[in-house]
């Protein structure tokens, strides 16, 4: 992507990946060590987040983040659902 970081967002977004850094902690997953649909319901938007600009300035102090988002997108489920094969899969429509 060839776009510059939202400077404006940045307070904000902050703000969340850090509230999300602490709840996750050094656990697994954000409930402990079992995955819950918390879980399902963070990744896939960390995993678009993650296409931005903002991205590595957001989560360069929490790599427990980026461990846990390592982790959920190594899932079958998350796999098969990127954005890429979502486009492929609506393309063969």
């Amino acid at each position: 992507m060839a776009l510059t970081p939202d400077e404006a967002a940045m307070p904000k977004a902050r703000a969340v990946f850090e509230e999300l850094a602490r709840l996750l902690g050094g656990q697994s997953f954000f409930t402990g060590e079992t995955m819950t649909l918390a879980d399902l319901l963070v990744a896939p938007q960390l995993s678009l987040f993650a296409l931005t600009p903002e991205w590595p300035a957001l989560v360069a102090p929490h790599k427990n983040l980026v461990a846990w988002l390592a982790r959920m997108e190594a899932r079958p489920s998350l796999q098969a659902t990127t954005w890429e094969r979502v486009t492929e899969m609506a393309q063969a429509a």
